[in-house]
């Protein structure tokens, strides 16, 4: 499954939250299941299984511009 986040209105530190969120309660929930997340912008990419808010945040950031 591949994601697109085509437009950022809302705050990027709040997306970022949910972004985290989403993908700590769809690890739970799948559990027999490997699978990568991969958020890529212009300013590089973020591997979910490791990355803080922060991280997620300056790449969201950078897709404002």
């Amino acid at each position: 499954m591949i994601g697109t986040i085509v437009g950022i209105v809302g705050g990027s530190i709040a997306i970022a939250e949910q972004i985290r969120k989403w993908y700590q309660e769809y690890k739970q929930s799948h559990l027999d299941k490997q699978f990568d997340v991969v958020i890529i912008g212009s300013s590089g990419r973020v591997v979910m299984e490791d990355a803080t808010i922060e991280e997620i945040y300056e790449v969201l950031k950078a897709l404002e511009k």
